[in-house]
């Protein structure tokens, strides 16, 4: 994916990329260990973040909790800022 990425005009070594692409392989990696029945610490993350809903039909459909993750960006300011990317405000 990142290479088809970089093919396609995408500055994948931006560090901002970088970073954002780690946090998708390691919630992919949680995705992965949660089918195989291995625990991972972003099945919490994601109970806590994504809200289910199941129709009668046992269609399922889900939804981003965009207030408790305003919240825990909100919490994050408070710890140390480390930011190596200053084109992110």
């Amino acid at each position: 994916m990142m290479h088809t990425l970089g093919e396609n005009g995408v500055d994948i070594s931006e560090n901002a990329f970088v970073r954002d692409a780690a946090l998708l392989i390691e919630m992919t990696k949680g995705c992965i260990y949660r089918s195989m029945g291995i625990p991972h610490p972003t099945h919490k993350f994601f109970e806590t973040l994504v809200d289910l809903n199941v129709d009668d039909d046992r269609s399922i459909h889900s939804q981003i909790n965009l207030d408790m993750l305003e919240k825990f960006v909100e919490m994050s300011k408070y710890f140390e800022d480390d930011d190596d990317d200053p084109e992110v405000s």
